[in-house]
């Protein structure tokens, strides 16, 4: 497999997408650049994917099941309840952040739940997944470098 399909299949998965996938193809020979389009690229795929499926899904087993639909209904309304006001203000900031900052769990993937059980529209949803995600590629990116460059300078 090449080091690209690499990058991007690591950086597919969920939790740990890009915070991994960029170190990992740089560790295998790509430069900086190709290694933050691919990681970038990965963590995005399973995000959209997932906002395009939540709702026919969630649709589905309320529709086919009461508990399911009484739990969906329970945790939308209570969510949105507790959060709503304070998601409202800060909804395009909150979502960027939220992926840029690289913890675990703190993808595009997360981000896309978020987005989909507070109503984002959709492409509104993915663009700001995608800033999001080159946002924390970029700071992966230049965290990565950093260390490489300072291991290099010390030795």
């Amino acid at each position: 497999m090449s080091p690209e399909l690499a990058t991007l299949f690591t950086s597919m998965i969920p939790f740990v997408d890009m915070k991994f996938g960029i170190p990992f193809g740089i560790s295998l020979g790509l430069s900086a650049t190709t290694a933050t389009l691919f990681g970038v690229a990965g963590s995005l795929i399973p995000a959209i994917i997932m906002l395009k499926i939540l709702g026919p899904v969630s649709d589905f087993l309320r529709k086919h099941s009461k508990k399911l639909d009484n739990f969906f209904t329970k945790l939308f309304a209570k969510t949105r309840a507790e959060h709503s006001k304070n998601f409202e203000r800060y909804e395009a900031l909150f979502i960027i952040l939220f992926i840029v900052i690289p913890l675990p769990g703190s993808g595009p993937g997360a981000a896309a739940l978020i987005a989909f059980v507070f109503g984002v529209e959709y492409w509104k949803a993915i663009g700001l997944l995608a800033l999001g995600a080159i946002g924390s590629g970029l700071l992966v990116t230049t965290g990565v470098t950093s260390v490489i460059h300072l291991f290099k300078f010390l030795q």
